[in-house]
């Protein structure tokens, strides 16, 4: 395949996204994947052939780089305009649009903030003689997506890539308690998705922990996701996106330490460590 490299600054490292998706397309079709929806990889393939905001493709430079037909990229391609995904470029072609930017921009800060604060929750850690972990909300749960662990030994040891409920843990709390209407809607929408037996008890936990967040500055859970954890969390300001998108929590064994002193400890190191993710994010 002839990449337009030069002529139109597209990287290898584009190409060969949408190389990957085009594959799994050509697999979904080969295994009959009624799950896969190949239209939507289709549109995908087409954006991951852009290299950044300032490259411009014309039409059969999508058609080369996705070897998508012609009469498939014109819909796709009409399809993405109008829905701001692309704009026409003034000097021929199609350049990404604001929707992909900002999509861009909003999956850069999450990764940013996750990068940035890995060195100050382990500082914190060792300080502390605490667990840290940083999370953000995925399909009505809290998703982990760093974590330093303490040197005392949970009864629960989560790691990046685990997942815990959001109405039993703190950094579950604490995400509801500072979340938007907008991620508070889409929350009700998950978790009831997730578990809608418990959906109407879980929902009403958090309304009354939002309360306690709102007095006190921290969401706590005290025993109540593993009877061996005592936790406190708060909300993580992401600056790009000017909201809470993430939250972060210490706990450690409720054996060795008193609820009060944890509290009174940890709790305002905590929100200082918060404050210095959000501001240099």
């Amino acid at each position: 395949m002839f990449y337009y490299t030069k002529q139109f600054n597209v990287t290898q490292k584009e190409c060969k996204v949408a190389d990957q998706i085009l594959k799994q397309i050509a697999l979904a079709e080969e295994h009959n994947d009624r799950q896969f929806v190949t239209a939507l990889a289709r549109g995908l393939s087409i954006l991951s052939s852009f290299g950044n905001s300032d490259t411009a493709l014309t039409h059969q430079a999508i058609c080369d780089l996705t070897s998508l037909p012609k009469a498939t990229v014109s819909r796709l391609i009409y399809t993405l305009l109008k829905s701001q995904y692309l704009v026409a470029d003034p000097a021929g072609g199609y350049r990404l649009g604001m929707a992909s930017i900002q999509l861009s921009a909003s999956a850069w800060a999450q990764y940013n903030i996750t990068r940035l604060a890995q060195p100050l929750m382990s500082r914190f850690a060792s300080e502390n003689q605490v667990s840290v972990s940083l999370a953000k909300e995925e399909m009505g749960e809290m998703l982990y997506l760093a974590s330093v662990r303490s040197p005392a030994r949970l009864a629960v040891q989560l790691m990046v890539g685990s997942k815990v409920p959001i109405a039993r843990t703190a950094i579950g709390r604490a995400y509801f308690a500072v979340a938007d209407e907008q991620q508070t809607q889409l929350l009700a929408f998950n978790m009831q998705a997730q578990n809608p037996q418990t959906f109407t008890a879980d929902w009403q936990r958090l309304q009354d922990h939002k309360i306690y967040f709102e007095q006190h500055g921290y969401a706590l859970s005290n025993g109540e996701f593993s009877s061996d954890i005592l936790a406190v969390a708060v909300g993580v300001y992401n600056r790009a996106e000017e909201r809470f998108t993430h939250s972060i929590n210490a706990s450690a064994p409720s054996t060795r330490w008193h609820m009060d002193d944890f509290i009174r400890d940890v709790a305002p190191k905590l929100q200082v460590l918060a404050h210095q993710i959000s501001t240099q994010s």
